[in-house]
C-alpha cells in the first residue's frame, strides 16, 4: 500500500493546477497573439493572470499549511532534495528547447516581431514549470 502524499507534493499539485488553469485562462482570453501588432489588453490580461496566479498559489498553500501543521514543519530530506534537483534539471532543458525552438519557428518561418518572441519565451517558461512540478510529481509517486 502506498503511503500518504507529502507536503511537497501535495504542493506540487497545487502549483501545476494553478499554473495549468492560469495559462488556460490567458490563453483563450488574451487578444490574438498573432497580429502584426500588440494590444495593450496583452499586458493588462498578462497583470491579471499573474495575480490570479498569486492568489492562488497563496489560498492554496495556506489551506495545506493549516490542514497540515505537522507535514508543513518537517525539513526537506536527502529525498526530496535529490527530487528538488532532477526536476530543475528537466525544467532547464525543456526551457531551453522550447525557448530556442520558438524563436526559429518565430523568425525564420513565421517572420514574427519582438512582442511574438516575448510570448514565445513566456509560453517556454510556462512550460518548463509544467514540466518541473510534472516531474516533482512522478519522482514522489516513483519513490
Amino acid at each position: 500500500m502506498r503511503p500518504a502524499m507529502s507536503f511537497r507534493e501535495k504542493t506540487a499539485w497545487l502549483t501545476l493546477c494553478a499554473i495549468v488553469f492560469v495559462s488556460l485562462l490567458f490563453w483563450f482570453h488574451a487578444p490574438p497573439r498573432f497580429e502584426p501588432h500588440t494590444h495593450r489588453w496583452a499586458m493588462l490580461a498578462f497583470l491579471v493572470s499573474l495575480g490570479a496566479y498569486v492568489l492562488i498559489e497563496v489560498v492554496g498553500y495556506v489551506v495545506l499549511r493549516l490542514r497540515y501543521p505537522a507535514d508543513a514543519r518537517t525539513p526537506r530530506d536527502e529525498r526530496e532534495r535529490l527530487i528538488d534537483l532532477k526536476s530543475l534539471r528537466v525544467a532547464y532543458f525543456t526551457f531551453v528547447a522550447c525557448t530556442f525552438g520558438g524563436i526559429f519557428f518565430m523568425l525564420h518561418l513565421a517572420g514574427a516581431g519582438p512582442g511574438h518572441i516575448g510570448l514565445v519565451v513566456l509560453v517556454a517558461f510556462v512550460l518548463s514549470q509544467v514540466a518541473k512540478h510534472t516531474a516533482r510529481i512522478f519522482y514522489f509517486r516513483r519513490g
